[in-house]
């Protein structure tokens, strides 16, 4: 039996936001069969970010970015690597991505010694 895992794909918007895409849609942007249009004409940070507990109360979280563009359209136009021209993902940005995406799992209760 494998570990449970979610895996969020998340789009830093142009301005300064944060958005969730659920995973359905995402696989269907990625293949070219839906859209959004929200960012046509525009090159946004992608971060991916996926969360697997491994043990009972350890997790693994592994993130993945990406510079992604849409066409005129909000059809998916290019995905790559973040260029040397691109903006960077902030450490703060990454660490806003990985915080929303663990926004559900339990967390273990503080210890004062």
């Amino acid at each position: 039996m494998s570990a449970p895992h979610e895996v969020h794909h998340l789009v830093l918007t142009p301005d300064g936001g944060l958005r969730e895409v659920p995973a359905e849609l995402a696989a269907k942007v990625a293949a070219g069969s839906s859209k959004l249009p929200e960012f046509a004409e525009r090159a946004v940070r992608y971060v991916q970010v996926t969360v697997t507990d491994v043990t009972d109360g350890e997790l693994e979280v592994v993130t993945a970015n990406a510079s992604i563009k849409f066409d005129r359209d909000g059809r998916l136009a290019e995905a790559g690597p973040i260029g040397r021209n691109d903006p960077r993902i902030s450490p703060f940005e990454h660490e806003a991505c990985v915080q929303w995406a663990l926004r559900r799992w339990p967390s273990a209760p503080v210890v004062l010694h």
